[in-house]
C-alpha cells in the first residue's frame, strides 16, 4: 500500500452472515494491497472481528469489521478513528467502507493496569485524554452522541421485551430491571450542565497502546462520539478499581488544583459516572445475551472471552459474574449519596 493511500468507500459489501473465512477472502480481494497478504484473526472483541494483515511490501495493518449494534454506529467508528489520527492519538486510517476499516498497525506494547496506576503514567494518559477532549474540530463528519444513561435505559427496555433471536423471551435478569432503572435515574440527576466534547467512551487500559514515541494512543473507537468530558476519566478509573486517593489525583491532573468544596463536588459527579460505567457494562452484557451471536460465531466468542477473561465461562454469564460484583460494591459504598433530586 502506498504511504499516502487513503480512500473512503460508500459502497457496503461485507455481510453480517459471512463466516470469518469468507470475510478474510473479501479482505484479501481488496485492490489496494501491494501483493498477496498474510492475515491472522485477533480475538478479544465481543462485537467485531479484528484481523492483522502483513502486506507484500512488509507493512502491517489492522482490519476491523463490525455492524451497527447496541451503541455502536459504524460510520461514527470510522470518523472517530480518523479524528483520533489527526490529533496524534491513534493509528492512521487508510481505508473505510460501511462495516470495515483499515488502519496502520501500531507495533508497540499495550498498556497494563498496574502501569496505568502509576502516577506518572496516569498523568501522561490524562494529558493525552485532554488533547482528545479539546480536539472536537478534528471531527469532520457526523459522529454519535454518547449519553450512557439513555443507552442503559434502552438495554433495560430490551431486557423486558426480549429479542427475535431468542423468541422474545425476557432476560433471565428481568428481576433486576426495576432496580437498575432507578439507579440510572438517580445517578443521572447527579450530573450538572456540561459542554459535550470528543470522547472515546470505552477508555479501558486494554484500549491503550504505545506508539514509537512511547506516547499512549487510543484504539477501538466503537463507542466514540461527543459526550461528557469526565466520562472517559471515570470509566478508565472504574477499570482500575481506583480508591478515593487515586480518584482525587486523577481529578487534580485533569482539572488542576481546586479547593476542597470544589473537589467534593467533582468527586460526587465522578462517582456517579464511575458507577454508571460499571452498570453500563453489566447491562450491555445482559442485553447481549438476548442475541449473543449477532455477528460472531460461538467459537469466536469463546476465544475472545478466553483472551481477556481467562478462567471465566466462555458464555456471557461468565463476564456478568465477573463485572456485577464491582457495581454492587460501588453502589453499597456510595448509592445512598444519590437521590432523585437533580443537581444544580
Amino acid at each position: 500500500m502506498n504511504d499516502d493511500f487513503y480512500v473512503l468507500n460508500e459502497i457496503s459489501t461485507l455481510r453480517r452472515d459471512w463466516s470469518s473465512a469468507r470475510t478474510q477472502d473479501y479482505i484479501r480481494s481488496l485492490p489496494f494491497w501491494a501483493a498477496p497478504i498474510s492475515m491472522t484473526q485477533k480475538f478479544g472483541g465481543l462485537q467485531n472481528r479484528m484481523y492483522f494483515v502483513s502486506d507484500g511490501d512488509g507493512k502491517r495493518y489492522a482490519v476491523r469489521c463490525g455492524f451497527d449494534q447496541y451503541r455502536t454506529r459504524q460510520t461514527s467508528v470510522a470518523n472517530c478513528t480518523l479524528a483520533a489520527w489527526k490529533l496524534g492519538l491513534g493509528p492512521r486510517l487508510r481505508y473505510a467502507e460501511p462495516n470495515l476499516i483499515v488502519t496502520d498497525f501500531i507495533d508497540g506494547p499495550k498498556m497494563q493496569a498496574d502501569q496505568l496506576r502509576e502516577p506518572k503514567m496516569m498523568a501522561h494518559v490524562i494529558e493525552r485524554m485532554k488533547i482528545m477532549h479539546g480536539g472536537s474540530d478534528a471531527v469532520e463528519e457526523t459522529i454519535s452522541y454518547w449519553w450512557p444513561f439513555h443507552t442503559v435505559r434502552r438495554y433495560l427496555n430490551s431486557m423486558e421485551a426480549g429479542k427475535a433471536a431468542t423468541n422474545f423471551q425476557p432476560s433471565e435478569w428481568l428481576q433486576d430491571v426495576a432496580f437498575f432503572r432507578e439507579v440510572t435515574h438517580r445517578l443521572e440527576r447527579a450530573i450538572g450542565p456540561y459542554t459535550p466534547v470528543f470522547t472515546h467512551n470505552d477508555l479501558a487500559y486494554v484500549n491503550m497502546i504505545f506508539n514509537s514515541k512511547h506516547e499512549a494512543c487510543f484504539i477501538d473507537w466503537d463507542g466514540g462520539g461527543f459526550g461528557h468530558p469526565m466520562w472517559d476519566l471515570a470509566e478508565m478509573l472504574m477499570w482500575l478499581e481506583s480508591d478515593e486517593a487515586m480518584d482525587r489525583y486523577a481529578l487534580t491532573c485533569y482539572c488542576g488544583a481546586v479547593g476542597e468544596s470544589r473537589m467534593s463536588a467533582l468527586l460526587h459527579e465522578h462517582r456517579a459516572l464511575k458507577m454508571m460505567a460499571s452498570l453500563r457494562l453489566v447491562t450491555e452484557c445482559m442485553e447481549n445475551a438476548l442475541d449473543p451471536y449477532f455477528y460472531l460465531a460461538p467459537e469466536e466468542y469463546a476465544q475472545s472471552m478466553n483472551e481477556f477473561f481467562p478462567g471465566q465461562s466462555a458464555q456471557l454469564r461468565g463476564l456478568i459474574d465477573l463485572l456485577r460484583p464491582t457495581f454492587d460494591r460501588y453502589w453499597q459504598q456510595h448509592g445512598a449519596d444519590y437521590t432523585m433530586e437533580r443537581a444544580i
